[in-house]
């Protein structure tokens, strides 16, 4: 199995569309950042002070989930695209084992983009907040649970970006559908039905990074991180049952 999974990073760290990806994760941090604490002083802003204010600034790190999720997403509807999927599966006829290693690959893609992402958060973020005499010592608690919650958020995005590229193996489709859910659909659910939105992936992934918890109706952190377990589970296993049994000429 490492030896399969090794094999999808390299695959990975091969492609442009990768490298391009992780790019635009990084450069999501610093806008992040800046939007959230632009947003401090406007009627819907919060006091950078506050546990909310604190945390919606942290939770930039996290802010690279949806690209680590298109990343999901091409590496098995990639293999469908480029008609590499029969070659893939008469070197190593055990499916399993290869949905399995593209699972394993997208999660640590996606820990690792979260970890570069939360340093570059805490080395902008910190300085700013400081500037702006915000007592960090204080908000010590809130950085652990923004920062982790985001670095298992990120992994499991990637879960469920394999899980759909194996149900939608059009890869075009697949992210267009994705995306569309994502930015449109979940965005006006939660906009109209809070207390549905909670409950849906995004509105999961987003409480796991303990952002705008407690003015919203979004999930407590424990509970939106087993919800968004529970969906990064669920896709990566219809996904894999459904290349299990799809003809592969």
């Amino acid at each position: 199995m490492n030896n399969l999974i090794r094999a999808e990073l390299l695959k990975l760290r091969t492609t442009r569309t990768f490298w391009w990806s992780v790019v635009a994760a990084l450069a999501f941090v610093p806008v992040s950042i800046a939007l959230a604490i632009a947003k401090i002083g406007t009627p819907s802003g919060t006091s950078l002070a506050s546990a909310e204010g604190f945390r919606n600034v942290i939770a930039a790190a996290s802010s690279g989930g949806v690209l680590v999720l298109l990343i999901g997403i091409v590496i098995m509807a990639g293999e469908f695209r480029f008609n590499t999927v029969t070659s893939t599966f008469l070197i190593t006829p055990e499916r399993k084992r290869v949905v399995g290693a593209k699972l394993a690959a997208s999660s640590l893609v996606g820990i690792g983009i979260a970890l570069v992402s939360s340093l570059l958060t805490l080395a902008i973020a910190l300085p700013w907040l400081a500037s702006r005499h915000v007592d960090l010592a204080s908000h010590s608690s809130d950085i652990a649970i923004v920062l982790l919650g985001g670095i298992a958020a990120t992994a499991i995005f990637g879960m469920v970006g394999v899980g759909v590229g194996s149900l939608v193996t059009n890869q075009t489709l697949a992210v267009t559908v994705t995306l569309t859910w994502l930015l449109l659909v979940e965005a006006m659910v939660v906009n109209l039905a809070p207390g549905l939105g909670r409950w849906l992936p995004g509105g999961a992934a987003t409480a796991m990074s303990g952002a705008a918890t407690y003015s919203s109706n979004l999930l407590p952190v424990g509970a939106a991180a087993l919800l968004f377990a529970g969906y990064g589970l669920a896709f990566a296993a219809a996904g894999s049952r459904f290349v299990l049994r799809r003809d592969i000429t």
